[in-house]
């Protein structure tokens, strides 16, 4: 916001009013600034967003990730779901990004967070279906039946999960009134003792709950004003949309303290307790930290999401569209045709 002329006290103001969830009309009466200036905030300060998380959020240990998306409407009557995914404990968001809800972009949202992970975590998602085949599309390995006797097909090779994954759907069950009458939990990929013990070590629950889950939701429409069931500040562009996003995300894990986290009369950020800074910073100290694009960084970044990806969906990860289907000849289709690798 250096070349809108606006004093450093406005500017901070701005920070403030985006902190608590206020509308952009609300913001720019508040501020007495034009509304264009509250719309150039996050397209300035979402691209510094996304670098310092991208640099900082490296190599965590996360015992847990649950997984969320939450619905929010755009004008004209656009969906436009929201999809998080924070550590458990400290209560880190780990990313987060605005899309659709089929399973690739599940799985172009869940390889960037896998990435920063130390090891594989243990997923945590309200029983969306894309979520886990997502998971088991990103880090399964191909296993290629053998065949039994002399004659028949080909046994088809597919997807399995490594012994490592552990994840558990949490599903609420409602009455016609919207009451939640029963929790359905299950263990999709490893047994419930796998899952549960370092979970239960870590005095991070012992049940398969999802109310933490419809916590973060209360919390990210309270901080988002477009996200919110009745309002009339909802996001016209989906730039616009995911970098209120993104503006969240930074202000939630360095500057906002977590009320869980707080030791005594010390009061603590998600970044504080995962070790990522030893002090809670201030709206001021956050918009005057000088972020540079590292390309080595982004590179190795980069690089850890490409293996993880299918070959398919690594363009669409960086933001870019898919190429168009190539002519099949004789000597592609041969290749297609060569039998698969087998699983590690």
């Amino acid at each position: 916001m250096a070349r809108s002329k606006r004093p450093e006290a406005t500017v901070e103001q701005l920070w403030q009013c985006q902190r608590w969830g206020v509308c952009d009309a609300g913001t720019a009466d508040s501020c007495r600034v034009d509304l264009k200036t509250v719309y150039r905030l996050p397209r300035v300060a979402t691209p510094r967003a996304q670098s310092h998380h991208h640099q900082v959020v490296r190599d965590v240990d996360v015992p847990g990730v649950p997984w969320d998306e939450a619905h929010a409407t755009r004008r004209p009557t656009q969906v436009a779901w929201v999809h998080t995914a924070w550590a458990m404990g400290s209560w880190l968001l780990l990313g987060g990004d605005c899309g659709p809800r089929p399973q690739d972009t599940a799985a172009a949202l869940m390889a960037p967070v896998i990435a920063r992970t130390q090891a594989l975590p243990r997923l945590r998602t309200d029983g969306w279906q894309a979520a886990t085949a997502a998971l088991l599309q990103v880090v399964g390995g191909v296993y290629r039946p053998r065949r039994r006797g002399q004659g028949g097909r080909t046994p088809t090779p597919r997807l399995v999960a490594p012994k490592n994954v552990c994840s558990a759907p949490g599903v609420q069950v409602r009455d016609q009134a919207g009451h939640v009458v029963e929790v359905s939990r299950r263990v999709g990929f490893g047994g419930p003792r796998r899952f549960g013990t370092p979970l239960r070590l870590r005095q991070l629950g012992e049940t398969i709950q999802p109310a933490c889950m419809e916590r973060w939701d209360g919390t990210l429409r309270g901080l988002v004003a477009p996200l919110r069931r009745r309002t009339r500040g909802r996001s016209w562009r989906h730039t616009r949309h995911r970098g209120t996003v993104w503006r969240v995300v930074s202000l939630y894990n360095v500057v906002m303290p977590h009320q869980s986290l707080r030791q005594g009369r010390t009061r603590r950020t998600p970044a504080m307790a995962i070790g990522l800074t030893d002090h809670m910073w201030s709206e001021r100290e956050e918009s005057w930290l000088p972020v540079h694009t590292d390309p080595v960084l982004t590179k190795h970044m980069d690089e850890r999401i490409a293996r993880l990806l299918p070959p398919a969906l690594q363009d669409q990860s960086r933001g870019r569209t898919p190429a168009p289907p190539a002519v099949e000849t004789r000597e592609a289709h041969e290749k297609e045709a060569a039998p698969l690798p087998k699983a590690a």
